[in-house]
């Protein structure tokens, strides 16, 4: 078989930042959830397996530089990318390899013990037998109480779309050319089926995963749709699966890393948590959430040797998870439209939060509410990007590498829209940021105090410009260079007086 296995290799995929591999939030989700954590204020170790260009091991590298990290991609131009950012920000505790898994499973790299090992939607994606890799690099370098992140396309939710994806495999096949082609005319045979309202499309009409996936089709971009359908061994698996795979590596599950997807019974309707107490089975009661909720995408953490807290030490670890806003309060809204009344029991924490980052148990004790109820709206807010957890620590965070990769990222936005995040080492992740607002820390980096907001705006109208896509609001280019200036130089206003105390309380500048 060739070198790729049968994975696209044309072209090299996005360059994500994805928070859940995040090890600050992975051990939140373990503490959350009942089960010992890794402490991540001390030193660790850290494995990213399928890493792509590198940029999420970059950022958590220079988010947590006490830490060493590792990742591992098979694609050249993956690792060169990685490589040079890294360089770049003078990372000296991230390590970029070239290996598949085979070779990672058999010992080429030399990696010692670790703590996290983590793969994004990598483990679908994979022929059986690389799973096989993988379950054996786990076993052979997961330590005891070690932490496991896989997340794949998942079963039953994916069982309307699968046929979509095996249409598109089939006429790949069918006309070997360029991934761009490929993609393109499959977008117009999709098109032409729909319209002609063939039974496949018109009968599952009223799936959302489906009718998520064409709209995929519509709107992203075709290096991306190559990367998500064109690979010769995708496969949608089930929970049960997978659990089963890693169980030979003495791995337990323990929670989902979507902290929302972690389903208290209770909060079912009254039939179905009559059906889910029933189960005493954890796998199957798993299994059974899965059709509930028809699940086309998992996040599953699973723990080497998990071990249940007590319920004194879990009181112990809900003074030491944090939670902080990572966008200004006013568009913090748990997803609700503002000043939505939904929103109304969580408007006094979020009130406190603008006041910076907060531990779960001293906000519990100012709402006069139990842990839980807190931990509730943390998920929310991770759920909707709006904040984040934390482990809190009595030291303030060393943010040197992280001042360092954040200058090279908002140097790098001058010349494209590839790296969507700047890393906080508070957090000991990253935080989603536009075009605009790293152009603005580019700024607040490289230039006098205070800001010129007149010499900003221009400057960054010509960078956009420049960049040659047209300049955007609301999903609308806009009209002219006149309004384009007013529109920059409102967002420059937000950004400085909204988002700039925001990256101060995340120890990111």
């Amino acid at each position: 078989m060739a070198w790729n296995e049968g994975y696209v290799v044309e072209e090299a995929y996005t360059s994500g930042f994805f928070r859940k591999q995040s090890p600050v939030h992975l051990s939140v989700a373990c503490a959350l959830n009942g089960f010992e954590p890794v402490d991540t204020r001390k030193p660790f170790t850290y494995l990213e397996l399928g890493s792509g260009q590198g940029f999420t091991a970059n950022v958590l590298a220079a988010a947590n530089p006490h830490a060493k990290f590792y990742a591992a991609d098979f694609m050249p131009g993956h690792v060169v990318t990685a490589q040079e950012l890294a360089g770049a920000a003078s990372l000296d505790n991230v390590t970029h390899l070239e290996n598949s898994f085979a070779e990672l499973a058999a010992g080429a790299a030399d990696l010692p013990p670790l703590d996290f090992i983590t793969m994004h939607g990598v483990y679908s994606w994979v022929n059986p037998e690389n799973r096989r890799h993988i379950v054996d690099l786990v076993a052979r370098y997961l330590k005891p109480g070690g932490i496991l992140y896989v997340s794949y396309n998942a079963m039953p939710g994916w069982s309307a779309a699968t046929p979509l994806q095996r249409l598109v495999i089939e006429h790949a096949r069918a006309h070997p050319r360029r991934l761009g082609a490929q993609v393109s005319q499959a977008k117009a045979l999709i098109d032409q089926l729909v319209d002609a309202k063939a039974y496949y499309f018109a009968s599952n009409q009223d799936s959302t995963v489906l009718r998520s996936r064409l709209d995929s089709w519509a709107k992203d971009k075709p290096v991306y749709l190559a990367h998500e359908y064109l690979n010769a061994s995708w496969q949608a698996l089930y929970h049960a699966d997978v659990v089963r795979d890693f169980a030979a590596a003495k791995l337990d599950f323990a929670a989902s890393a979507e902290l929302c997807m972690n389903v208290d019974p209770k909060q079912l309707p009254d039939d179905q948590r009559t059906i889910v107490e029933a189960i005493d089975d954890p796998l199957l009661r798993e299994t059974v959430l899965d059709y509930i909720q028809n699940t086309a995408f998992r996040s599953d953490i699973f723990i080497r040797g998990a071990r249940r807290m007590s319920p004194a030490r879990r009181q112990q670890w809900w003074d030491q998870i944090g939670v902080a806003l990572t966008v200004p309060r006013r568009f913090a809204t748990l997803g609700q439209p503002v000043d939505d009344p939904k929103t109304g029991f969580a408007s006094p924490l979020l009130d406190m939060l603008e006041d910076g980052p907060m531990s779960v148990l001293e906000l519990a004790e100012r709402n006069k509410c139990p842990p839980d109820a807190i931990a509730n709206v943390v998920a929310l807010l991770v759920w909707h990007d709006q904040g984040a957890p934390f482990i809190v620590s009595t030291e303030s965070p060393a943010k040197a590498a992280t001042v360092r990769l954040n200058t090279e990222v908002a140097q790098d936005a001058v010349l494209n829209d590839r790296y969507q995040a700047l890393a906080s080492p508070l957090l000991g992740s990253g935080v989603s940021s536009s075009a605009l607002q790293r152009l603005v820390y580019h700024a607040l980096c490289e230039r006098a105090h205070p800001v010129d907001r007149q010499a900003l705006t221009q400057w960054i109208w010509q960078v956009l410009t420049d960049q040659g896509p047209p300049i955007i609001l609301h999903h609308e280019p806009l009209p002219d260079r006149e309004t384009e200036l007013r529109e920059i130089g409102r967002a420059v206003d937000d950004i400085l007086a909204l988002r700039a105390p925001i990256w101060r309380q995340l120890h990111m500048i």
